[in-house]
């Protein structure tokens, strides 16, 4: 009698420690700690530590402690990390055609990019989960625009400039290449040494982010014209995330899409407000000569083609976006108020070169 007590009581020990297991999610991002991204995330984990009663902790590792994405995407593969936040160069080998909408001098406004994505982000994501990684959506960070040290108002203002290049973004190479520029591939934390040291004259990337590292504490120019579209998103080995039940997988589902629903609705408000304030901390802004990225745009329609017809994305992605953008074209949108990047420069408010 006295065993079969001890036995009951041991397995309810066993049951209770059971319930009350914890599945830990690591996740690695190189936005740093200050970041509206990085605040979203802490109250996303403690709502998801809340909802499931403290059986799944999302952890987070910010600033890039965990190194570069290609590093953290090797740790996931060992089984160090679980997930990350990625750009779609990440995984250019995997799901090659989430870079089309990264293509430079392909979209001219924020309301082109709405319209492509409304119609081609459900497909996207499925090509991610299909390669292993469970993910929720996708938030834009903007458009990238031009930060320089000397003033840039033309193609041959970049000529001859070291420009930076994302490392291992075989896309960005490839049109800088067609247009005659001269890369220096830099992972992103090197960056801001690489301006500071004059390595790297001139970047390319979305006023928020400019802001969030930094970088705009090393140039003086600033070119707003709408480089390139750019995007992240977070990704979760599937095999972490199937050690969670099915009811804690929701959770973090609604949860973890939601943050980035948010993130996403909110990035064309954003994005205007930070390329402003890059103004008002003292970048000269410096309006483009007429026509000068518009002939950089049309030389790309060649160069996109090519890259599709290289394999680095299917044919049939980059003519469906670009389908969607002809068709946001002819309905007479594009430049409308608000929807315009940078259809009326002189309407800018800031100081100009």
């Amino acid at each position: 009698m006295r065993h079969s007590i001890t036995l009951m009581a041991l397995l309810a020990l066993s049951s209770g420690n059971a319930s009350l297991a914890q599945t830990q999610i690591k996740i690695a991002t190189l936005a740093p700690e200050n970041t509206l991204l990085m605040k979203e995330f802490r109250a996303g984990a403690e709502e998801i530590r809340q909802k499931t009663n403290g059986r799944v902790e999302m952890k987070f590792y910010a600033g890039g402690v965990q190194g570069t994405e290609s590093k953290v995407l090797r740790k996931i593969q060992i089984g160090q990390l679980h997930g990350g936040t990625f750009s779609p160069t990440d995984f250019q080998k995997q799901v090659p055609d989430l870079n089309i909408y990264g293509l430079p001098f392909v979209f001219e406004s924020d309301g082109e990019v709405r319209y492509v994505r409304e119609r081609m982000d459900s497909a996207l994501v499925r090509d991610i989960e299909e390669v292993g990684f469970v993910t929720f959506g996708f938030a834009g960070a903007g458009f990238a625009i031009i930060l320089s040290n000397e003033p840039v108002r033309s193609h041959a203002d970049l000529k001859g400039k070291k420009v930076w290049l994302p490392e291992g973004d075989l896309i960005s190479y490839e049109a800088m290449k067609a247009v005659q520029l001269s890369p220096v591939a830099l992972p992103l934390t090197d960056v801001l040494t690489g301006l500071q040291t004059g390595l790297v004259d001139i970047v390319a990337i979305p006023p928020v982010v400019a802001l969030a590292l930094q970088w705009h504490t090393k140039v003086k120019y600033v070119t707003r014209t709408p480089v390139l579209y750019v995007m992240g998103f977070l990704a979760i080995q599937d095999k972490a995330f199937e050690r969670l039940d099915a009811a804690d997988q929701n959770v973090v589902r609604e949860v973890m899409s939601g943050i980035y629903a948010r993130i996403d609705a909110a990035s064309e408000t954003e994005s205007a407000a930070a390329a402003e304030a890059l103004i008002n901390v003292g970048l000269s802004e410096v309006l483009p000569d007429a026509g000068e990225f518009e002939a950089i745009r049309a030389r790309m329609v060649d160069t996109n083609r090519a890259m599709a017809q290289q394999g680095m994305f299917s044919m049939a992605a980059l003519e469906e976006m670009q389908g969607y953008i002809a068709e946001y074209r002819a309905n007479g949108t594009v430049g409308a108020g608000a929807d315009a990047v940078v259809k009326d420069s002189t309407s800018v408010a800031g100081t100009r070169e």
